[in-house]
C-alpha cells in the first residue's frame, strides 16, 4: 500500500482563510451563540471532509479524511490519466466544496459527466474511471499514483502524456 498527499495550492488556502474569517464572524454580528455553533460546526465539517492524503493498495484508493474515509474500487477500471483542460470545461458543483479546505463532493463536467472530486486544488487532477463511476484526486506525486494504480490494476497501460491507457 502506497500512501500520497494531497497538499492544498494557494488558491484554496486563501479561499478557505477568507470563509473561515467571514463564518466566524458571523456570530459576532448577530450576537448569538446558536448561530456561533453553527458557524463552528460548518467549518468542521468543511475541514473534517477535506482530503489529506490517498492510499491505494487492495485494488481501491482510500482517501483519508478526518471524519470518514473514502473508497474508491479499482475493479472495472477502464481509464487513468491526467486531467486536460478539456475534462474541466463547464462544471458545475452538484453538492460539496467548491473552495472551502478544497474542492470535493459531486460535480458534473460536460466531458466527464456525473463525477466525484477528492481534491485539494484546481491544477494538476488525476481522472480515474470505472464502468460506473468518475473520480478526481490531486496527489501531490501524480506519476508516483499512477504507477501505484497501475500496480494495482496490471491490465491497464499508462502513457505519459494526457492520452487515454491502452489495454493490453
Amino acid at each position: 500500500m502506497r500512501e500520497f498527499r494531497a497538499s492544498y495550492d494557494t488558491l484554496t488556502k486563501v479561499l478557505s482563510a477568507i470563509a473561515v474569517v467571514i463564518i466566524a464572524a458571523g456570530p459576532f454580528i448577530a450576537q448569538s451563540w446558536i448561530i456561533g455553533a453553527l458557524s463552528f460546526l460548518v467549518i468542521l465539517i468543511a475541514y473534517g471532509y477535506s482530503p489529506q492524503r490517498y492510499v491505494v493498495g487492495r485494488r481501491s484508493i482510500i482517501v483519508k479524511r478526518l471524519l470518514k474515509d473514502a473508497e474508491f474500487p479499482l475493479e472495472f477500471l477502464q481509464a487513468v490519466r491526467r486531467a486536460t483542460p478539456d475534462d474541466l470545461k463547464w462544471t458545475i458543483r452538484l453538492w460539496g466544496s467548491g473552495g472551502l479546505f478544497g474542492y470535493y463532493g459531486i460535480f458534473r463536467t460536460s466531458k466527464l459527466g456525473k463525477c466525484t472530486w477528492y481534491c485539494t486544488r484546481r491544477q494538476d487532477q488525476v481522472v480515474v474511471a470505472t464502468g460506473s463511476r468518475t473520480a478526481l484526486f490531486t496527489p501531490d506525486d501524480i506519476d508516483g499514483f499512477l504507477a501505484a494504480i497501475q500496480a494495482e490494476a496490471p491490465s491497464l497501460t499508462y502513457q505519459a502524456s494526457n492520452a487515454e491507457p491502452i489495454r493490453r
